[in-house]
């Protein structure tokens, strides 16, 4: 029994220390650069390395891999909360080539596209804010819109939707109303050219009511205090008297403004945007 425990000790302290020696390892091949000083491998950018950004000093400023000095391979863009991915895609050469992600500070899809020679190309989608799609095309090797192409309102219903031929609109086009009725249709020539149009179609029915039910509703500040507006702008503190929320204000309830979010010892975790009553965003700190 004696033999077994000391065996044990024995691999769990040799297991430890090779771990220990593996992460210091990795540790040691990140930002290194080769005999002729140029970056190598893998490489992090933190704000601490370039402070006049504005960065958070352990923030990430960007991250990826270097060859011979340039950046090959995927690569991260970070906002200057130095957490948050701006910008996620593959570089060849210092050139983006390949899928490459675009976010908002919301860490929402902002764009989705593959680049190829400093073009576009194949699909290209864009998002709104609230992640509803707002284009979608398909690009050529000359980075110019092929195939059908459509606009979206904020709501997902389409917008514009035509056919393109080397970034040119031909044959028919159709534009919509937000509820989803015919606007108008146009038809275009071979070359672009503008050649009729039914003019412009009234609606014939109410836009779709919003399912709101899964958004998050803006707090209703629940103090006794004569200085503060049921409606109008308000700056309203916590019993702390930090800043809980400041903006305009319906019914007592934060209708376009920022609630500020704090840890049980009185830090600043976060800040949050509302907008018409409903969660928005983060704000950057």
């Amino acid at each position: 029994m004696k033999t077994i425990l000391i065996f044990a000790a024995l691999h769990f302290a040799l297991f430890g220390f090779a771990n220990s020696g593996e992460e210091e390892n990795n540790a040691s091949h990140v930002n290194t650069t080769d005999e002729q000083g140029r970056k190598q491998g893998k490489w992090i950018v933190f704000g601490k390395d370039q402070p006049e950004k504005g960065y958070p000093n352990d923030g990430k400023i960007s991250e990826g891999v270097y060859k011979n000095d340039r950046k090959n391979g995927k690569w991260i863009i970070y906002y200057k909360d130095g957490v948050t991915p701006k910008v996620i895609g593959e570089f060849v050469n210092n050139r983006p080539n390949g899928m490459f992600q675009k976010f908002y500070p919301n860490g929402n899809l902002k764009e989705e596209a593959t680049f190829k020679g400093m073009r576009y190309i194949d699909t290209l989608k864009r998002y709104s804010v609230g992640g509803v799609l707002t284009y979608q095309a398909n690009y050529n090797e000359a980075g110019l819109e092929s195939g059908v192409v459509k606009y979206f309102y904020d709501n997902g219903l389409p917008e514009f939707i035509y056919n393109a031929e080397n970034g040119t609109p031909v044959g028919k086009a159709t534009r919509y109303w937000d509820n989803g009725d015919i606007k108008e249709e146009v038809h275009f020539s071979k070359e672009g050219k503008w050649l009729t149009s039914s003019g412009v179609i009234a609606k014939t029915k109410p836009l779709p009511e919003e399912d709101n039910s899964d958004l998050k509703k803006a707090p209703k500040y629940d103090i006794d205090n004569d200085s503060y507006k049921s409606n109008g702008y308000n700056i309203i503190f916590n019993r702390s008297k930090e800043i809980w929320m400041e903006g305009e204000f319906k019914n007592k309830i934060l209708w376009d403004g920022r609630l500020y979010i704090y840890d049980s010892d009185g830090l600043l975790m976060k800040v949050e945007v509302y907008k018409e009553g409903v969660y928005h965003s983060d704000s950057q700190l």
